[in-house]
Parts: C-alpha cells; sequence; structure tokens
C-alpha cells in the first residue's frame, strides 16, 4: 500500500501537469517552484523558492475535487507571479490579494483550475473592484475595511486558498520576469483564451509596469539649454593679455564662456485640483519642482506659473526665485474641488504669451489624475500630462501631448 506521502506526491505532480496543459503560459511559472511535502495535515502555503503541502490535506482535497489542488497550486503560483511575498502584511491586505488572484482564475474558467462557488467570487469582487477602480492589493484592501463586519466574515470561505505565514518578503526579481514572459505567451500563443485572460493581463500590465524617473523627466522638461558666461575656473589671463600685446587686438586664447547648470526660463505647471485630486499628492509635487529649482540657475528670466485648476482656472503662482517657491510652499491652499476640464489652462496660457507675460514657452506639464476634458487643437509649445494615479489607468492622451504615468507612492515624501 503507498503510504499518504508517496501518494500524495503523486498528486501533486499529476495536478502540475494538468496545469501545464490547461494553462500553457504558466509552464514556466510553474515548473521554476519546487514542492515539499510534509505529513500529516495543514494549510498551502509557500515562500519564493517553494510550494508547501501536507499529504493528508492533498489526499482529502484531491477525493472531494482533483480540481482543488490543481487550482491551490495555480493560486500559489499566480501570488509568486504578482509579487505577494509580503511578510507580515494585515488580515485585510491579505485576503485582497487573495481576491484578485482568486478572481483572474476565475475568469479564465479552463477544465483544471474552475472550482465551486465560482459565480459568487465574480460576483462580490467586480462589485469591490468597481468601487476601488483597479485590482490593486492596497485599493481593494481600502474597500474591504469600508464593508460591514458581517459581509466580510464571508469572504475568506470564498477567498482563502493558502495560508501566508511562510512568506519570506525577499520580492524575488525573476518572478518579476515571469510575470513578463507569461504576458508575452497569453498575447501570442493562447488564441483559445481570447477574453478570458482580460483579468489577468491587467495585473501582470500592473505588476510589470516601469516606474518612470519622472524627476529626471520634469527637470529635462523644465530647464532650458546651458546659459553662456564666463568660466573663471578655464579662462588664462596670461594668455589672453599676451596675445593682446603681441598682436594688438587679437588676443590669443579667448576666454571659454559655459555653464553646465540647467536654468528655469518660461516655464507653466497646471495642477488639477478637481474633486479628484487628493491635497497630499499635489503638495509632494510642488515640493519636487521646488528640488528641482535647488538645483537649476534662477535668473533675472526665470518665470515659472504655477496654476490651479479645475473646471476653470483658479490661481496663478509667479514664482522668480527660490524664495517665491518657499513661500508658496509655506502658504499653500488648494482651490477648486470642482469637476475638471483642462481647457481653460490652455486658453489661460495662450492669453499670457499674447500679452507678453510670457515670451519664450519652454513647455507646460499638468500634473492630474486624467480625467477631464482635453483640447482638440494642438497647442504651439510643448506639452506632458504627467497622471498620478494608482490605479495606473491608460488614458486617452492627444497625440501632440507626452504621457508619463505613476503612482502616488513614487511622490517625494
Amino acid at each position: 500500500m503507498t503510504d499518504p506521502v508517496s501518494l500524495a506526491e503523486e498528486i501533486v505532480s499529476h495536478c502540475r501537469t494538468d496545469l501545464c496543459m490547461d494553462l500553457r503560459f504558466m509552464s514556466q511559472a510553474v515548473l521554476s517552484i519546487g514542492t515539499a511535502m510534509l505529513e500529516g495535515d495543514g494549510p498551502y502555503r509557500y515562500d519564493s523558492r517553494c510550494l508547501y503541502f501536507h499529504a493528508d490535506r492533498v489526499i482529502r482535497d484531491y477525493k472531494e475535487d482533483p480540481n482543488i489542488v490543481t487550482r491551490v497550486i495555480a493560486h500559489m503560483v499566480m501570488h509568486l507571479v504578482l509579487g505577494h511575498d509580503n511578510k507580515n502584511i494585515d488580515e485585510v491586505r491579505d485576503l485582497a490579494e487573495d481576491m484578485i488572484v482568486e478572481y483572474s482564475l476565475d475568469m479564465l474558467d479552463t477544465p483544471h483550475i474552475t472550482t465551486h462557488q465560482k459565480d459568487d467570487r465574480i460576483f462580490v469582487f467586480e462589485r469591490i473592484q468597481k468601487k476601488a477602480g483597479a485590482p490593486i492589493p492596497e485599493l481593494i484592501a481600502a474597500e474591504l475595511a469600508k464593508v460591514s463586519k458581517w459581509q466580510y466574515d464571508t469572504y475568506p470561505g470564498l477567498f482563502r486558498a493558502d495560508s501566508h505565514e511562510s512568506r519570506d518578503g525577499l520580492g524575488h526579481p525573476e518572478w518579476k520576469e515571469v510575470a513578463a514572459q507569461m504576458m508575452v505567451e497569453i498575447e501570442g500563443f493562447s488564441k483559445n483564451l481570447t477574453g478570458k485572460s482580460d483579468a489577468l493581463m491587467r495585473v501582470l500590465r500592473i505588476r510589470t509596469r516601469k516606474k518612470t524617473d519622472y524627476r529626471s523627466f520634469l527637470r529635462k522638461f523644465m530647464t532650458t539649454r546651458e546659459k553662456v558666461k564666463v568660466d573663471p575656473n578655464e579662462f588664462d589671463p596670461a594668455y589672453y593679455t599676451f596675445g593682446l600685446s603681441m598682436y594688438g587686438n587679437i588676443p590669443l586664447i579667448d576666454d571659454l564662456e559655459q555653464s553646465n547648470s540647467p536654468m528655469i526660463e518660461d516655464f507653466v505647471i497646471a495642477i488639477d485640483t478637481s474633486g479628484s485630486t487628493m491635497k497630499g499628492p499635489v503638495v509632494k509635487f510642488i515640493r519636487d519642482v521646488y528640488d528641482i529649482m535647488e538645483q537649476c540657475e534662477i535668473s533675472r528670466k526665470t518665470n515659472l506659473h504655477i496654476i490651479q485648476c479645475d473646471y476653470d482656472v483658479r490661481s496663478d503662482s509667479v514664482i522668480r526665485s527660490r524664495a517665491d517657491m518657499r513661500k508658496l510652499l509655506d502658504n499653500i491652499e488648494i482651490l477648486g474641488g470642482k469637476g475638471t476640464d483642462f481647457r481653460p489652462v490652455f486658453t489661460y496660457v495662450d492669453s499670457l504669451i499674447e500679452e507678453g507675460e510670457i515670451s519664450n514657452l519652454r513647455g507646460l506639464i499638468y500634473f492630474t489624475d486624467g480625467m477631464g476634458d482635453y483640447p482638440t487643437s494642438k497647442p504651439d509649445y510643448p506639452v506632458a500630462f504627467l497622471y498620478c494615479d494608482n490605479r495606473y489607468l491608460d488614458r486617452d492622451t492627444p497625440v501632440w501631448a507626452m504621457k508619463v504615468m505613476i503612482g502616488t507612492d513614487e511622490l517625494a515624501d
């Protein structure tokens, strides 16, 4: 008679094969993680290198429904692919991660991973995701915290498939690479999943999103060419005067006129202060602008306009020195709070140009969450929309504008 551990190992091996046959795009992830079989009963659990099973639990679940074991393997592997390996997170965030994984698998709806109560899980998650805006653990957890206790108590039974106690929090980068490869295989080789894989693709795009060094972008976009001036470290007056004495009005070597410091001249920063924009990120963004000013040349040509706007222009703070910027930060008041319309800012800036208040506009950057009406025509100056949104939703940015996406966690503290 086969001992329980050996039998359970055979079951897990068989279920891993079924999963790879069912979802070929998961094969690399499934085969790159080890397994360990323990005696007795206990929860399914994992860390960055291994999936842990208890023999009695595997045998019992397999007898009830073979898909249970296949599904829990897929569940744990998806946690790793999505970077869910943090230790000691709170219970609500823990559940949010389980919900995202289960919903992604439920929507795939393939023969070996479909389990009972699928429709109930889909209904619950879609209702919460609609309020959260995106399948991101922090956002889902925030909505879970708002539901009544009796509702919340029903969710673990629907979504929890494993224990997270063994997670090591090491965040191995190879799992992010596996996520990227998985996206490629779904798009290229899983035509039979058309429509079914949309939920999974969305969480994978969020997982593999490359963070933009938006401060570097800001610095390059805001600043103009090198300022021409005498560099005293490069100028040798001995050669200069020798040439004059020897050849009359012809210096032997002229002074080198250059400076490596970028300059801020005419530039506009528009800040969306509509009701959907949070004050905290706005203040952090302005603080980042101040830090950039600290690194750059300030001259009599510096003419930085910081405009607050919702559906209309609410204020225009003109910054011509670091002192002006410090004063704005020390006394900042967010004005607006209504709906968003991007067009009034462009109309206002065009009027400043016509009136001569701005003579050589370097560009305009609009800090926003992206929900508003855009101008229909291309301005005569460079424009970039800096979308600050933890949902990482794609925006229909005009073709004439640059687009930079960031999360609020990327702003300076």
